[in-house]
């Protein structure tokens, strides 16, 4: 697997150590990215599993990229979202929901422990806006800085036992919003209770839209 060796001789100290199990946060982003592609590499899945046995190799990885310092700045410069809605940000997810034809959009910010809606094309009452990182999927995409896209959750390996799969989440689509100094705060994300095929038409349209996210999350005053 390319890379995975320029990945690990880069460990090192402080922040860019990397998590427990003994991979560097490069590594670990570069097997997340490669689990989360359309192919699921079953080759990464293996030397995951080798990392620790079990699945808490690849919650390990994931958690630290979620919790890397210089990303946390960037989260931090966004403003507290948590009691904050973006009437901006609503429009955007719904006019995603609405041109994808889905049931629910989002523009996610991930927290270490959380997962915020800053728009939603759901009411307050349909969905909660703040959520246990647990019970997030856009982590993924946060980890592997790449697209992910799921014609049915229940077939991922990385998603097939998650908490919001089981809630219902049957297809999912993550673009990561990622900033001038390249960290990712959240996604633009869309999901459905049913599994469905994501066209390339589709998955342009996301990305299209999730350029108009960043742009209104990333490099404008959170008060606009």
């Amino acid at each position: 697997m390319r890379d995975m060796s320029d990945g690990a001789s880069q460990s090192g100290g402080g922040a860019g150590a990397g998590p427990r199990h003994g991979v560097d946060r490069q590594t670990g982003r570069h097997v997340i990215a490669r689990l989360v592609g359309p192919e699921h590499d079953q080759t990464v899945q293996a030397v995951v599993d080798q990392l620790s046995g079990e699945q808490s190799a690849v919650d390990a990885i994931v958690d630290d990229a979620v919790s890397d310092p210089e990303r946390l700045e960037t989260l931090e410069r966004l403003g507290n979202h948590d009691d904050y809605r973006s009437a901006t940000l609503d429009r955007v997810a719904a006019l995603t929901a609405e041109a994808l034809g889905t049931t629910m959009a989002a523009v996610s910010i991930v927290y270490p422990d959380r997962q915020v809606l800053a728009g939603t094309n759901a009411s307050d009452e349909t969905l909660p806006r703040v959520r246990p990182i647990e019970m997030s999927i856009c982590k993924f995409t946060v980890a592997s800085r790449e697209p992910l896209v799921v014609d049915d959750t229940r077939a991922h390996p990385l998603l097939a036992d998650h908490p919001a799969v089981k809630e219902g989440v049957l297809a999912y689509a993550g673009i990561p919003l990622i900033d001038g100094n390249g960290h990712v705060a959240g996604t633009l994300c869309t999901w459905d209770t049913r599994p469905r095929h994501w066209s390339s038409g589709q998955v342009q349209i996301l990305n299209d839209l999730a350029a108009v996210a960043r742009q209104r999350l990333l490099a404008e005053p959170h008060d606009k």
